[in-house]
């Protein structure tokens, strides 16, 4: 106890001492220095606590003062040790010089295992940072970067351990005031900050990479929505993608893979969700290293989903950003690479059972692009194009379905299977009762009645010219104008391309049953010697003497049996012939003047002196 008296007496005097660089004062200082090494405790602390006014004044004892403070850092006794903490801050605090050394010395005090301790070292940095934050902050940031040289497992061991310490500093009790304070756009410790940060990114591994862009760069203000540096963030993720894609396409590793799709989430995230970096940077980086086939299959079944998700949101980004383009390839281009890659992006898509609303979203993403290249050029779906699609509908499901369905009948025609066969169908219906009609109308290869003369609105040409009847499509075109297909028609009939499907071929006469056949020579002629035209439909019945003597119900019939030749052809005209048993009876078939309605009287006097005589079997 008396020696602890003495000396915070000799200290007393020493300050006071006007003579800053005097005897009396160097020898209090030297006298400090040897007591660090005190069996007493309570010394060793008295040293901590005064320590740093001697600092200064004697600069060719500085070094062997500085070693002092930090064997009282190290000290068995835990107050000491605290007190050599604050004694660090106080010598930085005394010159700005010692910034940076004490500050990497606090740096590897982060270690210790005593959380009383931990709480003074940090609140050490912090007060550290305050005095010159870029010094600070450029120690703190080289202990996050891996060193170049190698070194062995314990040492990387520690290495790691003291990063995580760092990193967890930073964006723990510092953050705030590296946000608020120190890290403001525009300033040196902004720029050692950044700098530093994105040169480590390429060397990290992904948990790290996360912490320092989610919680260190992009809370600054620099990395706001549309920010001018967000280039730089972005390029360094894209660097350390490009090595991750290198290693798992060389060697096959899957690791590798999907380390590169998780730092692709976070790409997404700062470019979609944040906004910080241009849309275009990341995909321009999709299509030129990740469209590929051979690159996409690499990836495991469960990964290409998502990576297909990120691919189509930086699409969308891209289509909303409003920032200038950069010198880069121009976006139509990378449109027309994106619709080139739709089919193997689909197929990827739609490779699990069920679609996540993400999976739906991008899906309908990828339709937009190839809708927006059909409209701006000559461009028809690929089959391999309509393939996905078709299994693209079956898939789908959910309230985002029907978005889908319409983009996809935007994209490719309403598929024509069903409404061909249906339109085949009906044809072959009309061509049968075509047939039935006729052999109705029909018998031993005679007409029973006169076509139908075309209408008064219609009269046929003069000449003689016999048109081809025109075939009409109303059968199959209706179907397409009046019955939409459904959403469960388009999903049970696979989509066909626009060139692929042919239209049925013509059957032979009309296609529809209701077609009207065309006029017949006979009817034309007719028309031509009439001066109007009347429609068939309301012609008045023939009166013409051979029409009224066959139509009597008077008229009598030849006798049953056989006939002979000898005066059959004086018989009467009128008179109908009997048909063979079983067979109705027929009129013979009349002549063209009868049908013309132009007969004279002398032809029919002449056809009535005609008779038919019965030969009478076995009589004389």
């Amino acid at each position: 106890m008396e020696q602890e008296r003495e000396l915070r007496d000799a200290i007393r005097r020493a300050k006071g001492n006007p003579d800053k660089t005097g005897a009396f004062r160097r020898d209090t200082l030297k006298r400090l220095i040897e007591l660090t090494h005190s069996s007493n405790p309570s010394l060793r602390i008295l040293v901590a606590q005064n320590i740093r006014f001697f600092f200064n004044d004697f600069p060719e004892l500085e070094e062997q003062a500085i070693n002092a403070v930090y064997d009282l850092c190290e000290d068995q006794s835990a107050n000491v040790r605290i007190e050599g903490y604050n004694a660090v801050t106080q010598v930085s605090n005394a010159d700005i010089k010692w910034v940076k050394r004490n500050t990497d010395v606090l740096v590897q005090l982060l270690q210790s295992h005593e959380p009383d301790e931990v709480i003074v070292v940090k609140k050490a940095l912090t007060e550290h940072l305050d005095m010159d934050p870029k010094v600070t902050l450029g120690v703190l940031c080289d202990q996050i970067a891996p060193p170049e040289e190698p070194m062995d497992e314990e040492d990387q061991a520690i290495r790691s351990r003291l990063r995580h310490l760092v990193l967890s500093f930073l964006t723990g009790e510092a953050k705030r005031a590296i946000v608020e304070r120190h890290a403001l756009p525009g300033t040196a410790a902004e720029e050692v900050l950044i700098s530093s940060l994105l040169s480590a990114i390429p060397k990290l591994g992904i948990s790290d990479i996360e912490i320092i862009v989610k919680d260190l760069l992009l809370p600054l203000n620099s990395y706001k929505p549309h920010s001018t540096t967000g280039h730089l963030l972005l390029q360094s993720l894209l660097d350390k993608i490009a090595s991750c894609l290198r290693t798992g396409l060389r060697s096959g590793d899957v690791t590798s893979l999907h380390s590169a799709l998780l730092l692709l989430d976070l790409a997404a995230f700062v470019v979609v969700e944040k906004q910080a970096a241009p849309p275009i940077q990341l995909l321009r980086f999709y299509c030129n290293s990740l469209s590929s086939k051979i690159t996409l299959q690499k990836f495991s079944k469960e990964d290409q989903p998502s990576m297909i998700c990120n691919f189509a949101e930086a699409l969308v980004a891209t289509s909303k950003d409003v920032q200038p383009k950069d010198d880069g390839t121009p976006l139509d281009v990378l449109n027309k690479q994106i619709v080139d890659a739709c089919p193997l992006l689909l197929e990827s898509l739609t490779l699990p059972s069920t679609l996540s609303a993400r999976s739906i979203s991008a899906c309908a993403a990828l339709l937009r692009a190839c809708i927006r290249r059909k409209e701006q050029g000559h461009w028809t779906p690929p089959h391999n194009l309509i393939s996905a699609l078709n299994t693209l509908q079956e898939k789908v499901t959910g309230e985002q379905s029907k978005e889908v369905y319409n983009l996809i009948r935007s994209l490719v025609p309403t598929p024509r299977t069903s409404i061909t066969s249906q339109g085949r169908k009906s044809t072959d219906q009309g061509v049968h009762d075509k047939s039935h009609a006729q052999a109705q109308q029909t018998s031993n290869g005679r007409p029973s009645s006169l076509p139908e003369r075309p209408s008064a609105s219609n009269p046929p040409p003069r000449r003689m010219h016999i048109p081809r009847p025109q075939v009409q499509h109303q059968a199959m075109a209706e179907p397409f104008s009046r019955n939409p297909v459904s959403r469960s028609a388009a999903a049970k009939h696979p989509l066909a391309p626009e060139t692929s499907i042919r239209p049925p071929k013509r059957q032979k006469g009309s296609i529809n049953e209701d077609t009207e056949p065309g006029p017949s020579l006979l009817s034309r002629l007719g028309s031509s010697l009439s001066s109007t035209p009347t429609h068939r439909a309301t012609l008045p019945p023939r009166t013409s003497n051979y029409t009224q003597q066959f139509q009597a119900p008077d008229s009598p019939l030849p006798p049953k049996g056989e006939y002979t030749i000898k005066g059959a052809a004086k018989m009467d005209a009128r008179t109908p012939r009997v048909s063979a048993p079983g067979r109705s009876v027929q009129p013979p078939h009349p002549s063209l003047l009868d049908r013309l309605g132009g007969g004279s009287s002398r032809m029919d006097d002449d056809r009535s002196s005609g008779g038919w005589t019965k030969r009478s079997r076995g009589r004389s």
